[in-house]
């Protein structure tokens, strides 16, 4: 599912993230990519979703390139991919209910089918009664479930959750726990999951991936 070589990543100021990373993973495989704020997980899931390039190396997603290449736009047609964003992510001219929508229609779901999918989705969150509503008008953890919402419905190949948990209520972290697990469980499915600790996915038999904002070199371990 992904293939890195010789991977080199810098930060938004310029600040050199890692270098020389290589990492195999296989279609069913998941990956804990653990460190702490400003060690690069967040760019590291942007160069693996297509949208932010690396300073050099090549990245193989689903059996394309995509760097050096065309990033995401390799992927439209090749995978499905799902990404929940530590922070944002959603469309503020957009409601709740259109945000989850939208890959199923860039998918090319039938119209009803999707409209189907996305009460559905929505409906799994508790997040019917403000699915009309635009994201500056929710609370930031329904902003965070609209995310997974968008996800689930959409029922992506691969899957890149940052921080997934951030800003998610109590009440409704159990709930959020089970998909996730469950997705990782799925073998037909690959999750990247960035966090800062392991915490309720300590469990997980999954490939970590160790990074640090002290130097350059990451570390990873097999399966626990």
């Amino acid at each position: 599912m992904i293939q890195i070589d010789d991977l080199a990543l810098d930060a938004p100021d310029g600040r050199p993230l890692l270098a020389g990373l290589h990492l195999s993973l296989e279609r069913g495989a998941d990956l804990l990519l653990l460190g702490p704020g400003g060690s690069g997980k967040s760019q590291f899931l942007r160069v693996l979703a297509g949208t932010l390039p690396p300073r050099a190396g090549r990245v193989r997603v689903g059996g394309v390139d995509t760097w050096p290449g065309a990033g995401v736009l390799a992927l439209v047609g090749h995978l499905r991919l799902g990404f929940v964003f530590a922070q944002g992510g959603l469309l503020s001219n957009q409601t709740l209910r259109d945000n989850v929508a939208l890959p199923l229609r860039f998918a090319g779901v039938p119209e009803a089918e999707a409209a189907a999918r996305t009460s559905a989705a929505l409906a799994r969150f508790g997040l019917t009664s403000v699915a009309d509503g635009r994201p500056h008008a929710v609370s930031a953890g329904d902003r965070k479930l609209a995310n997974l919402a968008r996800v689930a419905a959409l029922e992506p190949e691969l899957i890149l959750l940052d921080d997934p948990l951030e800003g998610v209520e109590s009440d409704d972290r159990p709930g959020v726990l089970d998909l996730i697990r469950g997705w990782a469980e799925d073998p037909a499915r690959t999750v990247v999951l960035a966090l800062e600790e392991p915490g309720p996915f300590a469990g997980l038999p999954a490939r970590r991936l160790h990074l640090s904002s002290n130097h350059l070199s990451p570390s990873a371990e097999e399966p626990r």
